[in-house]
């Protein structure tokens, strides 16, 4: 998160280290007191989306100060066509010369612009917080679902190799069982043999006179 140095121009802080900061107030004005702002209600959110600057402001209770002259009114006139091309001191002049034609004081605008950024580093210390705990949520989340994932697989491993022996052992009692009946047919056969003459059958007369009379 980068220093805002110019907080130590217009606002008071606690800490030592940003006091020591050469900055200097801003000749004619003082130092403002800003408190911390504080979340009012729940920030209006989108689905998993950040929320808009706006919904921030509204939770923390950043309202728009009486003159109605915010921190972006100011922008807009620094933004304006007739200031375009002009240095900055020119168009600080100019800003003064708006509120004071307003009749409002720069502390005014300055308070908004401060607010309005302290409840944008508020809602960052919230969000990096919630982060922290989403990490640290979805980090034993995921331990769990690896010591599941590491169950599982070991369970289909094992049947896997239940089947691999099951098959193995169904294979190897085939190949035994085909083997013996090899065996019993070998014994059938022997015994079959015996039934069938051994003996080549003597061809029939006629069949021989018909193969002579062709010679």
């Amino acid at each position: 998160m980068a220093e805002k140095k110019w907080y130590n121009v217009f606002v008071s802080v606690e800490d030592e280290e940003k006091k020591a900061v050469e900055s200097k107030p801003v000749e004619g004005q003082s130092r403002l007191e800003i408190a911390e702002p504080e979340l009012e209600q729940p920030v209006a959110r989108v689905g998993e989306e950040l929320p808009s600057f706006e919904a921030i402001f509204r939770a923390f209770g950043i309202k728009e100060p009486a003159s109605g002259f915010t921190v972006y009114r100011a922008e807009e006139l620094l933004k304006s066509v007739h200031l375009k091309d002009t240095s900055p001191d020119i168009k600080r002049s100019a800003l003064m010369v708006a509120l004071e034609a307003l009749r409002i004081p720069p502390e005014e605008v300055i308070q908004d612009a401060v607010k309005r950024d302290k409840a944008l580093t508020q809602f960052e210390k919230i969000e990096e917080r919630r982060l922290r705990e989403m990490e640290q949520k979805k980090s034993e989340e995921n331990k769990r679902l690896q010591e599941e994932m590491e169950r599982i697989f070991n369970e289909i491993r094992e049947k896997m190799e239940d089947n691999n022996n099951l098959l193995k052992e169904a294979r190897e009692k085939f190949q035994s069982w085909q083997q013996e009946k090899e065996k019993e047919e070998q014994r059938l056969s022997g015994v079959l043999q015996y039934f069938v003459s051994q003996e080549v059958p003597e061809q029939p007369r006629t069949t021989r006179r018909r193969r002579s009379s062709e010679n």
